[in-house]
């Protein structure tokens, strides 16, 4: 179960459907895969990350994404971690564990520095699942039978025929959301659960995948 960009800016109507989808999902799955901004500068509270997180009755493996790391002046990182820990989200930042018979990796947010999305790789190793915020860490060519990443929201707005105006992607709109082949590996980009400025999507729905590996 891939969940990712969660973007908690505080606790309604959404938050209590997106959780129950969550735990409704989790039931059939065998591991969560958490692929970062579950919270921002815009969260009121580290304990929504607990509440959202905590009631999946699963394993859950995670790691961080920009936002995380982007709002550390209002919340330090170690505290925004210890939040995702509390939940009972195993961060893989740089390395990798063995469940189920599967070796995941996963990698911290690089700042879109080459050199250094290499030195993380470098460090996990080959896995079976890799675990990216961002799809952009396709180009470094991950030793991975499967990528799983977030972070794009599907570009949130997109046009018929047309498809998303605008992706935070050095690769523009190609892997805005989906499933990709790179060479011997696939990608597969989630389109999210929330939105982190505008509350505002068009042709472009929220998503929490289960994928069958």
């Amino acid at each position: 179960m891939v969940v990712t960009d969660l973007h908690l800016h505080g606790w309604g109507w959404r938050e209590e459907a997106v959780l129950d989808a969550l735990i409704e999902a989790s039931r059939r799955a065998d591991v969560a895969v958490v692929l970062g901004d579950t919270y921002d500068q815009a969260t009121p509270s580290l304990e929504l990350v607990e509440r959202m997180l905590k009631p999946l009755d699963l394993p859950k493996l995670g790691v961080l994404g920009n936002h995380e790391h982007w709002a550390t002046g209002r919340f330090p990182l170690q505290e925004g971690i210890a939040a995702l820990e509390a939940a009972g989200v195993r961060l893989l930042l740089n390395e990798a564990v063995e469940l189920k018979r599967v070796r995941f990796g996963g990698i911290d947010w690089y700042e879109d520095e080459a050199g250094l999305a290499r030195s993380y790789l470098s460090r996990v190793g080959e896995a079976d699942v890799l675990l990216s915020h961002t799809p952009d860490i396709a180009g470094l060519s991950p030793r991975a039978r499967v990528v799983l990443a977030g972070h794009t929201h599907g570009g949130q707005v997109c046009l018929p025929l047309l498809g998303p105006l605008w992706v935070p992607s050095r690769y523009g709109t190609r892997f805005a959301s989906g499933l990709f082949r790179l060479g011997e590996s696939y990608l597969y980009v989630s389109r999210g659960l929330g939105e982190s400025v505008l509350p505002v999507r068009i042709n472009c729905r929220r998503e929490l995948p289960l994928i069958h590996l």
